[in-house]
């Protein structure tokens, strides 16, 4: 059994965990020091009890190797929460009720929990910036694997039928609340003009500060998975010609038109889209290793 990625998800949970809502006391040593934040032994302790917890019955790790893994997750996540409040991304409390409410055990969630929580929405949300900024696969891309892959004799996957959709998009980036309040004045204005029969396309390439300006907001076809939750939500619920009412992601407040719906069925389509999305996936777990070999190389860890 392969035991360190069974640790890593364990632990990579324990911000919306108590473990993380213990009080630094003054009696507490220090575990490590990560640029302007200490993590503390008493911590470091309860982050590892959890972990053991939460491994699958059977799974076979000493104390001192699930405390070391414990702690470099402990340490990457104190590296992405302070990078996030660098960058000004914040945690709303409407995003922070949103959790509380998927979770019964949280209902009466303390201060200390409740500030976990905006860390742990913090932490995605840069995870998440890092992975759409760097995961998009041309076409190019795709062609280039194909050959290689049969040059080499190497057998490529049939894929299954998925839904794609081809859209395109306004957004008004938005790094802090405050930004977050004029964006989405903008945008809904914005969004007017688009309900009123302006061109998207036009539009986008006056307003949109996403990379796809240039093209009129396309984003070319998509499936499932590629977009970010509430950008996926609002697609889903449109019809070919449609535009969205606002949608507000970590990137900031979108409009959206679908274009088109289709189902890749043609053996090639199939096979092209699975060839994507196994890139975009690589593309996507390598974004999460830059980010954080750039944290690391650029921060103070102090380990004791």
């Amino acid at each position: 059994m392969n035991v360190k990625p069974l640790i890593l998800a364990a632990a990579a949970g324990l911000s919306m965990s108590a473990a993380f809502a213990v009080d630094v006391k003054l009696s507490d040593t220090i575990a490590a020091v990560v640029d302007n934040e200490v993590i503390t032994q008493r911590q470091v302790a309860a982050a590892a009890a959890q972990a053991r917890r939460d491994l699958p019955k059977g799974t076979q790790v000493g104390d001192n190797e699930l405390r070391r893994q414990v702690l470099a997750q402990m340490i990457n996540q104190s590296l992405i929460i302070q990078a996030g409040k660098r960058r000004n991304i914040q945690a709303s409390e409407t995003e922070i009720d949103a959790v509380v409410a998927a979770n019964p055990s949280l209902k009466n969630a303390s201060k200390a929990v409740r500030r976990d929580i905006a860390d742990n929405i913090i932490m995605e949300k840069v995870r998440q910036q890092a992975v759409m900024q760097n995961s998009r696969v041309s076409d190019a891309e795709v062609d280039r694997f194909i050959a290689q892959a049969q040059s080499q004799g190497v057998a490529l996957p049939e894929g299954e039928p998925m839904r794609q959709y081809s859209a395109q998009h306004i957004l008004l980036k938005a790094d802090s609340e405050n930004a977050a309040a004029a964006a989405e004045s903008s945008i809904r204005k914005i969004h007017a003009q688009a309900r009123s029969g302006a061109d998207f396309a036009d539009l986008a390439r006056q307003y949109s500060q996403d990379v796809s300006a240039n093209n009129g907001g396309d984003l070319g076809w998509f499936s499932d998975g590629m977009m970010v939750a509430p950008f996926e939500e609002a697609v889903h619920q449109l019809k070919p010609g449609q535009i969205s009412a606002p949608v507000r992601t970590q990137f900031g407040w979108h409009i959206i038109k679908l274009n088109d719906v289709r189902d890749a069925g043609t053996p090639e389509e199939r096979r092209r889209n699975a060839v994507r999305q196994y890139l975009s996936q690589q593309k996507a777990q390598q974004a999460e290793v830059n980010l954080l070999q750039e944290l690391h190389n650029s921060a103070f860890v102090d380990i004791r």
